[in-house]
């Protein structure tokens, strides 16, 4: 019985050591891992970074040679490229803006067409919390507390059922059920 106990414990001292060995291969292989990306990232900065003076000076060369038709090529061709992307952002550009108008009363509207939408999503989110307040400050001080604020028990179960039940069942009902029963 010993030899079987000294037989497995040295089995699990085994396992143990390769986890651990296994632990630091994959560390090893993480690290070497993020210094190839890490070389890959710089390389692919250096040669955008090359591109760009590789094009800089080619176009320093046409102005010297005073080639301005292949210069000027070059950029109608890059224009043309961009100018779908021009077309679809003003698009954008003033989809949104009209929907922000018509959340502006009609008569801020002139005021506000030619302004940036920054500016018109301010106004349009200032005058929405502005309205939204007094609103509701008047419906605390105005309302008819024998019927919440509506003409009878039944119109105020009707629309409001969560405050019509909230008042049913308050302090200020002493367990007596107003407008009409079956709760």
């Amino acid at each position: 019985m010993s030899e079987e106990n000294q037989v497995s414990n040295e089995a699990v001292v085994d396992n143990g050591a390769e986890s651990v060995t296994q632990e630091v291969a994959q560390n090893e292989y993480i690290a070497e891992s993020k210094k190839y990306r890490k070389r890959a990232q710089d390389a692919e900065t250096r040669l955008a970074n090359l591109e760009k003076q590789l094009e800089t000076q080619q176009n320093q060369k046409l102005k010297e040679k005073e080639e301005y038709k292949t210069l000027a090529e070059k950029y109608e061709a890059q224009v043309n490229d961009l100018n779908p992307y021009k077309d679809k952002y003003e698009g954008l550009v003033e989809q949104r803006r009209n929907v922000l108008l018509e959340r502006l009363p009609e008569d801020k509207r002139e005021t506000f067409k030619n302004k940036d939408l920054d500016v018109l999503e301010f106004m349009v989110s200032e005058l929405k919390t502005k309205t939204q307040e007094p609103s509701a400050r008047n419906l605390v001080g105005t309302k008819n507390t024998e019927f919440g604020g509506y003409t009878s028990f039944a119109e105020w179960a009707e629309k409001d059922p969560i405050g019509y039940a909230s008042n049913n069942t308050s302090s200020g009902a002493k367990g007596i059920k107003i407008g009409y029963g079956g709760e």
